[in-house]
């Protein structure tokens, strides 16, 4: 089986369960909360669950399930980061505060985060009590966790400087937390073995930090189209990247008076923040995918480091470190 019919399987079975909880009979409602899931999304948290659990030989309707909960949960995230950010766009159509309001799309949220811990609940249920417990720990913690990398990411947005190991302490809990839950979650299902279990959550965690680095590099160089929301608005909302961090450390003194006249200033014009972008990518691109490219080997590290039940479930998590560094959206 190619990795693109691998791939379309897992997808197919997570969509189904997805659209099977998210409906209800307060139309407005459960549209709105519908809505981001109609419209695409690489759905990589599930395929990574999904694949961790079928690398153990785990039982893969309840790994479908367990991916349906945090692609639900991750879609709750982005719902209220658009909210927060001010998004207008995402994956190429209005954001759901946009098109439906902002109370209902809180609403909507809300109730996405709900139907998460109702679906891992029947992922998981029939298992284990210590399984169950653990299942719902790493969920809760992941929650909380992102919640904290969001307010980082935020108050980053009103400091001047920021460091790198500030950036990645960042990333790991708003980005990177959620892949390693995956991991942990989808060898959870299959396995015992807490050392294996710990092993797929730093391959999720490695994961998810060169996706965070790859997509703050898209944010500067994507089509917008690919990309599905604004270019630059990185720069516009101030966000404190790896590569603005990179450029002023490097940059000549007249550079940064430009990137500081820019940066979270929500009125820059299209020249403005283009000729910022152009400063950023001049300074810190290599560097940046340099850094994306490390903790992508990280991850491939981790998963070879422990013995595979199933040779296609890893050579498709290794593919998927590898494909994250070379993305193009």
């Amino acid at each position: 089986m190619s990795f693109e019919d691998y791939f379309s399987k897992i997808v197919k079975n997570v969509n189904i369960n997805i659209e099977k909880y998210i409906k209800g009979d307060i139309k407005e409602l459960y549209e709105a909360s519908f809505y981001l899931f109609k419209a695409g999304g690489k759905r990589l948290r599930p395929l990574i669950l999904v694949l961790s659990a079928d690398l153990l030989g785990g039982d893969l309707n309840r790994a479908y399930l367990a991916g349906a909960s945090v692609e639900v949960l991750h879609t709750f995230t982005l719902i209220h980061d658009d909210i927060m950010d001010e998004d207008t766009t995402r994956r190429g159509m209005p954001t759901v505060h946009v098109k439906w309001g902002i109370p209902m799309a809180i609403l909507a949220g809300d109730l996405l985060h709900a139907k998460a811990f109702e679906i891992l609940n029947d992922a998981f249920r029939g298992m284990s009590s210590n399984k169950i417990t653990r299942a719902f720990e790493i969920f809760t913690k992941t929650i909380i966790i992102i919640s904290e990398g969001q307010a980082l990411d935020m108050q980053f947005e009103d400091k001047v400087t920021v460091s790198e190991e500030e950036y990645l302490d960042m990333i790991k809990r708003k980005t990177a937390i959620l892949f390693s839950s995956s991991a942990a979650l989808g060898g959870l299902i299959a396995a015992d073995d807490e050392k294996e279990i710990q092993v797929l959550a730093d391959y999720g965690l490695n994961l998810g930090i060169s996706f965070q680095i790859v997509d703050d590099i898209l944010g500067l160089t994507a089509d917008e189209k690919e990309l599905g929301k604004p270019i630059y608005s990185d720069i516009r909302e101030g966000k404190k990247t790896i590569l603005v961090i990179k450029t002023m450390k490097e940059a000549s003194e007249d550079e940064k008076k430009i990137l500081l006249k820019v940066l979270g200033n929500k009125t820059a014009s299209k020249d403005e923040l283009t000729t910022a972008a152009e400063i950023i990518r001049k300074y810190s691109l290599e560097y940046a995918y340099n850094r994306a490219e490390e903790y992508a080997r990280k991850a491939i590290e981790a998963l070879e480091s422990i013995d595979w039940k199933n040779n296609e479930a890893g050579k498709a998590l290794k593919y998927l470190a590898e494909f994250t560094v070379k993305r193009r959206k």
